[in-house]
């Protein structure tokens, strides 16, 4: 599990130093994604900071595992 997830809230295209040299790449990310991003970091402003981010789960209840839906578990 993420320790910081956040849902992506418009469309992006998010350009990043990917590489050792330098070089940028750009990703385009569709809204409702979610990302584990450190709120406040450089990573958060490339994906257009805290208006565009938004927490998925609250602070409170992270590893309170009644709050996480059980959809995708299977026996």
């Amino acid at each position: 599990m993420s320790q910081c997830p956040q849902r992506v809230l418009t469309d992006v295209t998010v350009t990043w130093d990917a590489h050792a040299n330098g070089a940028q790449r750009t990703t385009f990310v569709k809204h409702g994604t979610v990302v584990d991003i450190t709120p406040g970091s450089a990573l958060s402003a490339a994906y257009g900071g805290p208006g565009n981010l938004s927490g998925v789960i609250p602070v409170g209840q992270r590893g309170n595992e009644s709050c996480l839906s059980k959809a995708a578990v299977s026996n």
